[in-house]
């Protein structure tokens, strides 16, 4: 079947990302659609222009809409900039995908960023970007306070990944 068509390279493309446990890059999505970069960046502006719930990252593109599996949570936690790669691979370690960083800023208030990491691979890009700048963490503006919104696969992966975060002093619930 054809994808080149706008609508029905549109409709393919919203399946993707609903179907995908991962962003999905836009290199990745020209490739398997046959068209250019360009136009699946002019695909993704129609499609929110739309009103449809994509979100981007640093990794790709994701779907934010209403989940479809998974236990959803909020984990508060706190720790410096060297914690981040232990706070990271403690959750993907449990199955968990980490969806953003938040953060309550005296000035701005509530400050968000997408992270979607849910692999080691995804942290160990993370950790390349964050050790090859000079980027501070978002929670640096907050002595190291943060909250994550996550999805685990069960309840257990979830109560698991919450005792090994405490366990490392990360976890700050409550």
């Amino acid at each position: 079947m054809s994808e080149t068509s706008g609508s029905g390279r549109r409709s393919r493309i919203v399946e993707l990302l609903r179907e995908g446990h991962r962003p999905i890059t836009g290199s990745e999505l020209s490739l398997s659609l046959g068209v250019s970069r360009q136009a699946i960046v002019n695909d993704m502006a129609i499609l929110r222009a739309a009103g449809e719930p994509i979100d981007g990252s640093p990794q790709g593109y994701h779907w934010d809409g209403d989940p479809t599996s998974g236990v959803f949570a909020i984990l508060t936690c706190v720790h410096d900039r060297e914690g981040s790669r232990r706070e990271l691979e403690t959750l993907v370690a449990h199955g968990v995908a980490v969806h953003d960083v938040v953060i309550d800023h005296a000035l701005y208030g509530e400050v968000r960023a997408d992270l979607m990491i849910s692999s080691h691979r995804d942290v160990d890009r993370y950790m390349e970007v964050l050790h090859g700048s000079d980027t501070q963490l978002l929670s640096s503006l907050t002595g190291g306070v943060h909250r994550h919104r996550v999805r685990a696969p069960d309840d257990v992966a979830l109560a698991s990944a919450r005792g090994d975060l405490e366990l490392l002093g990360f976890l700050r619930e409550g």
